[in-house]
Parts: structure tokens; C-alpha cells; sequence
């Protein structure tokens, strides 16, 4: 795993010179800290710089040593990622007569462009990737990100020039690039605690979409395209319990191709059911006794390290407990900091902190994200499926607020939210009402664009995947792959363990996985046991019923408590005592969400934790 910046311009010099170049890579240093270099290319008009930080996994020698330049001196890559089939697809370009100068996977991608082309190599890559490549002949540069959106990749347009970077840091203290907040991507953070999927908190800098590809050259950007999409057709003809064993099937085939590589293969395990179907699928095939790595808290109702250690025991792992404590200030500047944009959700910490650990000892490590959306694991997921159901009784929803309010219970509050998610857009099963709620985001700061960004983000996006589908647990499931998953969860995982020098795999965003699970149909997925049912299926194989069946804890950071306690002083000192002038917030309004937490009166933590983690990165600015 590695970071990469670089740029291309026509007929205007290096944008970033050797100068520039250093100061822009220096933000990478904890994505590659064993190797690094810098490449200047005069082609055509065209002014390429490339520079790349290297952590060795694959061909730990000096033959995978980025830049990289092809056999052919063609082309010239810099590559941030792992591709798990390098080997077949080497195979192949072989029987083209294509000859290999090292065991890298990164010379097999540029060989594969050689012969196929992009779009047909992106098609043939199995992997996480984020990579910039220079084609000579065409005179155009290439970006492009793996099929989820794993590896980050960041970049800026102005007229004949493009800049692209690992770490959006690098973008701020270039000359000739002026960077402005969005108010789009800001007031989505303040509810979503993220920005939103190709948007950055600056109007001038944006990511590639996963899936996607772009091509530059001097005619500005030729090609910005799809290489890959699931179709959600769910025309899965498999009875339950077929379905059942070939997704364990190709869970095991996921897990084999991502114990490639030239250094030990460990795992994170949180406890829940798909880290612990992940450790299990290790164990039954690795020679040796794997290495797991848990976390938990002092505090009980955030703790799942007896789950985890059940699966230890059940598969003899050599297991490691770490306590996490409240973290002090230094630290969580620290880490808020690497995250380059504001983001805010909690479980960053913990998940950093356990990287940091598990770094000491290990390279890589596996992990359980992409099962919950994949296979409904969430709340919201169920809800939308039973709202598929409630649509026909919507004329009821007076007697279902009558009920609600003379005989409240579980049944009673579902048929009530069913009842009033019939008088909003259907886009807003996406919203996951964390943080600020549109209302809220007005009292905030009343700017339209900054408080209906929410609404039109997702409406956006759902109306991407409704065309293909009328059923809203499908479009659900389909649009959250582009908006909590993308923009929260593996930005989490990917900022925490690179800080770390640490390389996460997550076996359940495997292509094959996914392409089969958008084939299921909603009671498929959603009976007859919930939420996430065929992995719980799967989990009844190694795990007791009251291990699979207790109530999802999430993985986050008890800072609701910290902030009533001991970071109290902290949170006034970082919000109220270091107003900025970014954005003039409503700072009443913030006192008062304050006091009402620390009253224990309303529990503001995921709204505080926003606000303090704006600030934090404002003030850096």
C-alpha cells in the first residue's frame, strides 16, 4: 500500500517542480515509509511530474521500486494498492509475449495497458487501487480507483492542468491552486459526518468515482467514465440453503486471494458476525496459526471483547486485547489532522489506535467492513424492507399514530415510522440522521446550499439507482455503496491504518461477492432471520445462537461521556474559544447543544464531535 501525487500540464512548465512535489508527497509519508522517489517527464508539450511513497507488500525487492516505467518505455505508473489475480493476468501477458523485469504487481498493470488498453485491464484487475499512468503515445494522463472506492484519489483541474493526489493536504500549499470551501460538502459532513462521494470540502478538488477512470491530455479531460457497476437484477434462481453455501464459497475465495503477499496476513476482530466469519475462514485455510487483533473500552456497553474472544478460542488464534482509554489532546489532533478533511466519525479513533498497535508486529491485516451492506446488516436496510411491505396500507396512517400513542411498543413505533416515511421522499431511507438534521443544519448556518445538502446529495443519488429498480430495500442497499460506505466507513478504515503504515483488506468487497449478492431478491436477503440473514446462517456453523443473535454494538468511541467528562474543558476551548472565520456559524446555537449534552438532557455527542472536529481542522487551515 502506498500514497501517490503528481500532475500533467501542456505547454506551461512543471506545475509541481521538484519543490512542490517534495512538499505535496511529504503528506504521504505514513502511506509508504519504506521507499520513495520523484520523476520529472518532458513528452510532446506535455510536462509530467510523478511521485510515489512505498509500502512494500508485494516483491518486497527494488523491483517494484515507483515510478515505474513499462518494458516498452510507453508508459510510466504510479500505483497505490494491491491486485490479488496479478499473477494470472502476468500469466496471460505472457503468452502475449510480454516480458517482466520483476514479481510486482504494479508491472503487470502497465503491461496489461500495453496490450488491452484501460477500460479491459481495469475489467480484468481483482483488487484496491487508486493509480495515475502516463501513457507517451497518446500523450494523456489516466486515473483511476478500484471498483468500491477503497484507495483515495483526489485531484484538481485548471485549464491545461491537472494535479491528482493520495491525500487531499497536498493540494493546499501548491502555487497557482486557490482552494474555497463548498458549502455543498460542508453542510453534508455536519449531517452525514463525511463529505459526500465525488465532492471535497474544497469547490476545486475532487475524487474520482469508484468504479471509474479518467483520462487528461491536452485537449482537457477526453474520457471521465464507468469501467464496472453491480446491476442489481436480483434473479437469483438458488433455494436458501444453496444461496447459503456458495456465499460462504466465495467468502473463503475472497479470504484466499487476500492472504497474498509477501509478508504475514493477520486480522482485526471486532467480535460481530463478518470479522468473525472472516477470522473462521482463515483459520480453515492457513498452515499456521493466525494472529487476531481485538480493541475495546473500559466502559461495558461499548465493549465486545468477550465476543471476540470466543472466536479466538473457537479457531486458537494468537489473540491480542487492547484497552482504549480517552484519548488526550495531542492525539486527537493528530489523528483529525491526517484525516485531511473534516470527518467526524468517532470510530476513527479506535480504529487508528488498534492499527497503531497491530502495525508493531504486522504489514496486513483483514477486515470485516462491506458485509452490512452487502447483506442488509443494518436497521435502516430492514426498515426499508418492511416499508416495501407498508406501502399498501399507507391510508391507515391515522390508526397507526393512534396506536402509537395509546400502547407504545417495538411494533407500534415501526408502524408509526412506516407511517410517516410515506409522507417523505423515498431518498431519505439514506439518511442515517446521525448528526444534524436539515432543521438543525439551518439554525446552524442559513444558507441553502449549505442546508438542503443532504437532501439533494441523496436524492441525487437515489435517483441513479431507481431507474433500474422499484424496490426500496434494493435501492437502498445499491445507493449506500455510494454514500455511507464510500464516504464514511472506508474512508475510516483506509485514513486510521495507513496513519499507521498498516495495509487493511476487506474480503467482503470482493467483485465476485458483490455481483452475487445483487442478484438476491429482498426476502432472500431478509428472511427468515433479519437483518444480514445469510450470514447469520453461515455464522450458525461455528457460533452459538446467543452469540449471533444479541443486538449489533457498532464500533465507536464512548465520546459522549469523554465530553461530559473528561474532555469537558477541551470542547469549549477548541469550539467556543476558537471561532473562525471559514464560515460564521451560529455559536449560540452551538452553546446551547452544548449545554443541553453536558445537562444530560439531549444526547448532542455525534453533533458536538462534528463541530469539534471542523474546528480542529479550521484552525489548521
Amino acid at each position: 500500500m502506498c500514497g501517490i501525487v503528481g500532475s500533467i500540464s501542456f505547454g506551461g512548465g512543471f506545475i509541481l517542480n521538484h519543490e512542490n512535489i517534495v512538499r505535496a508527497a511529504s503528506f504521504l509519508a505514513f502511506r509508504g515509509p519504506d521507499d520513495s522517489d520523484e520523476i520529472f517527464i518532458e513528452s510532446k508539450n506535455a510536462n509530467v511530474s510523478l511521485a510515489h511513497k512505498r509500502l512494500s507488500i508485494i516483491d518486497l525487492s527494488q523491483g517494484g521500486h515507483q515510478p515505474m516505467e513499462s518494458p516498452s518505455k510507453n508508459s510510466m505508473i504510479v500505483f497505490n494498492g494491491e491486485i490479488y489475480n496479478y499473477k494470472s493476468i502476468k500469466e496471460e501477458l505472457e503468452k502475449e509475449s510480454f516480458q517482466f523485469r520483476s514479481n510486482s504487481d504494479t508491472e503487470v498493470i502497465l503491461n496489461a495497458f500495453e496490450c488491452w488498453g484501460l477500460p479491459q485491464t481495469l475489467k480484468k484487475l481483482d483488487g484496491m487501487f487508486a493509480f495515475a499512468l502516463f501513457d507517451k503515445t497518446s500523450n494523456s494522463l489516466f486515473l483511476a480507483r478500484d471498483r468500491f472506492g477503497k484507495k483515495p484519489l483526489y485531484y484538481w483541474l485548471g485549464g491545461q492542468s491537472l494535479v491528482f493526489s493520495s491525500d487531499i493536504r497536498s493540494f493546499e500549499n501548491i502555487k497557482g491552486i486557490d482552494l474555497s470551501l463548498d458549502l455543498h460538502s460542508l453542510g453534508y459532513y455536519f449531517a452525514e459526518l463525511a463529505t459526500p462521494e465525488s465532492h471535497t470540502i474544497w469547490k476545486e478538488v475532487k475524487k474520482v468515482k469508484p468504479g471509474h477512470y479518467l483520462e487528461f491530455s491536452n485537449n482537457g479531460v477526453k474520457n471521465y467514465d464507468s469501467y464496472w457497476s453491480l446491476d442489481y437484477s436480483y434473479n437469483c434462481k438458488l433455494n436458501a440453503s444453496e444461496i447459503v453455501e456458495h456465499v460462504e464459497e466465495l467468502l473463503a475465495l475472497s479470504v484466499r486471494k487476500r492472504l497474498v503477499a509477501d509478508v504475514n496476513v493477520a486480522a482485526l476482530l471486532s467480535g460481530g458476525i463478518d470479522s468473525s466469519l472472516v477470522v473462521a475462514k482463515m483459520a480453515q485455510q492457513s498452515s499456521s496459526r493466525i494472529k487476531t487483533y481485538s480493541v475495546g473500552f473500559e466502559e461495558d456497553k461499548f465493549n465486545e471483547l468477550p465476543y471476540a474472544k470466543t472466536v479466538s478460542q473457537k479457531f486458537n488464534t494468537d489473540h491480542t486485547e487492547i484497552i482504549l482509554t480517552p484519548f488526550d489532546l495531542p492525539q486527537i489532533n493528530s489523528i483529525v489532522s491526517e484525516f485531511g478533511e473534516p470527518f467526524a466519525d468517532s470510530s476513527m479513533l479506535p480504529t487508528y489506535l488498534i492499527s497503531k498497535e497491530v502495525s508493531k508486529l504486522e504489514k496486513v491485516v483483514l477486515g470485516g467492513d462491506g458485509g452490512d451492506e452487502l447483506f442488509g446488516g443494518y436497521d435502516s436496510y430492514y426498515f426499508a424492507y418492511y416499508y416495501d411491505k407498508f406501502q399498501r396500507l399507507k391510508s391507515f396512517n391515522w390508526l397507526f399514530k393512534f396506536l402509537k400513542s395509546i400502547y407504545p411498543s417495538y411494533r407500534t413505533d415501526l408502524l408509526y415510522r412506516l407511517a410517516l416515511q410515506t409522507e417523505k421522499k423515498d431518498s431519505t431511507l439514506l439518511d442515517r440522521e446521525l448528526s444534524f438534521k436539515e432543521d438543525e443544519l439551518r439554525s446552524l448556518y442559513d444558507e441553502k446550499t449549505f442546508w438542503l445538502s443532504l437532501a439533494r446529495e441523496h436524492e441525487l443519488i437515489w435517483n441513479e439507482f431507481a431507474q433500474y429498480s422499484r424496490n426500496n430495500l434494493i435501492n437502498t442497499l445499491a445507493a449506500s455503496l455510494h454514500t455511507r460506505l464510500v464516504n464514511d466507513y472506508l474512508v475510516k478504515v483506509d485514513r486510521a491504518s495507513m496513519y499507521a503504515s498498516l495495509e487493511m483488506r476487506t474480503p467482503f468487497l470482493d467483485k465476485d461477492l458483490a455481483m452475487f449478492a445483487s442478484t438476491l431478491k429482498p426476502n432472500q436477503l431478509m428472511r427468515p432471520m433479519g437483518p444480514k440473514t445469510i450470514l447469520k446462517e453461515i455464522a450458525k456453523k461455528y457460533f452459538p445462537e446467543d452469540f449471533i443473535n444479541r443486538n449489533k454494538m457498532g464500533f465507536r468511541a464512548p465520546i459522549g461521556e469523554w465530553f461530559k467528562n473528561e474532555l469537558q474543558g477541551t470542547l469549549k476551548d477548541v469550539i467556543i474559544g476558537g471561532k473562525q472565520d471559514l464560515i460564521p456559524l451560529n455559536y449560540n446555537f452551538i452553546e446551547n447543544l452544548i449545554q443541553e449534552h453536558k445537562m444530560g438532557k439531549v444526547n448532542h455527542e455525534h453533533k458536538i464531535w462534528s463541530l469539534y472536529v471542523f474546528h480542529l481542522w479550521a484552525q489548521a487551515r
